[in-house]
């Protein structure tokens, strides 16, 4: 296989993670692919050094001061241009955009070279890079269907294929978790950024809980400035703990954890759910378009998870909702039995065959 195809993302990891992952699958089919991402994206690079990059500025437009609007536009002009100098000289057969502004530059420069656009969303709105972009795509991706009406004119060109994750979270097959045990374990996930109030909130309420009598530990992402105060928290109230920044092996804390409380990116919501890891999600209340509220929101109508906004994020609410869980055994089953109903293990196999019709 000598066809090239140029990925394009950056920003957190909801972004620039189901990229690499997709790489990784169709370079190892024999597609040369590279990558064109911004600073923040280049961080996730480490694992991969295999993979020939470029890095682009970029800049979001978005509630921002008419000053601060104008450089981010000049920014985004700024990279379109030095993109095309790049498509120039890689000269792709395909390039494939996974969101985010900094995906923006090159995924419209390659209609310059009438090269064919590919998009992948993974979250349940479009996102504002990719709602611009999804007018020039020949195919568009998501993850779940878009809650947004979308034209008529982009229902050909849409497929439903699921949540791009690491290949050992998709192929796991769940195992019934022991409700019986006596240890309670939580596993609690901040996102790519870690989640300030997490580290002021949750302590507390896990020392509430252990003070109830109830055998507990934690496992908790938190920010760097963070870590030494809850550590050492944990510590003096001797309750086991796991305290981190980031953890590449996820996975093995996910299948460890009873219950879960997250922020809720596309991504960690997806791999709670294939898992059947109950959890809490808090959404970011800043997100554009609130689009993690919206995440949430779809796996609480699926009565997949327990929704909890941050304005009632507090020691009470969360406390509550725990040990309610605690108490009731087939609360956390119940939400395990409708996890996973709808989940494609197929979901790389999708994508390759609609890049292998389109490019032969």
């Amino acid at each position: 296989m000598d066809k090239k195809i140029i990925f394009s993302t950056g920003g957190t990891g909801g972004h620039i993670l189901p990229a690499l992952s997709l790489m990784k699958h169709l370079s190892e089919k024999g597609y040369k692919v590279l990558l064109v991402t911004d600073k923040r994206g280049a961080n996730f690079l480490s694992k991969y050094p295999d993979f020939k990059s470029y890095i682009l500025k970029s800049g979001t437009p978005t509630k921002k001061s008419i000053l601060k609007k104008l450089i981010s536009l000049f920014i985004i002009l700024y990279s379109t241009i030095k993109s095309i100098f790049i498509l120039k000289k890689e000269k792709p057969d395909l390039v494939f955009g996974f969101g985010g502004y900094a995906s923006f530059p090159i995924s419209f420069a390659s209609k310059i070279f009438n090269l064919p656009l590919f998009i992948y969303e993974n979250n349940i709105i479009f996102g504002r890079a990719n709602k611009i972009l999804s007018f020039f795509s020949k195919k568009i991706f998501l993850a779940k269907k878009i809650s947004e009406k979308l034209p008529n004119k982009y229902i050909s060109k849409i497929y439903e294929v699921g949540p791009i994750l690491d290949k050992k979270i998709i192929n796991y097959f769940p195992k019934k978790k022991d409700n019986e045990k006596n240890l309670f374990s939580i596993l609690i996930l901040g996102g790519s950024q870690g989640a300030k109030i997490f580290g002021e909130v949750i302590p507390n309420v896990i020392s509430m809980i252990k003070n109830e009598g109830y055998e507990i530990e934690v496992m908790q992402q938190c920010l760097r400035d963070q870590k030494n105060s809850i550590i050492k928290f944990y510590k003096e109230k001797n309750i086991k703990n796991y305290v981190f920044e980031f953890e590449e092996d996820i996975l093995q804390l996910i299948l460890s954890s009873t219950l879960a409380i997250t922020r809720s990116g596309a991504s960690s919501t997806a791999e709670l759910n294939y898992t059947q890891t109950p959890f809490i999600a808090v959404p970011l209340p800043n997100s554009i378009d609130n689009h993690q509220f919206l995440n949430a929101k779809y796996y609480e109508n699926n009565n997949c998870c327990w929704l909890l906004e941050q304005k009632n994020f507090n020691r009470k609410n969360l406390f509550n909702l725990i040990i309610k869980n605690i108490k009731d055994k087939n609360s956390l089953n119940n939400i395990r039995k409708n996890m996973g109903k709808n989940n494609n293990k197929n979901v790389y196999e999708d994508i390759e065959s609609k890049i292998e019709n389109y490019l032969i």
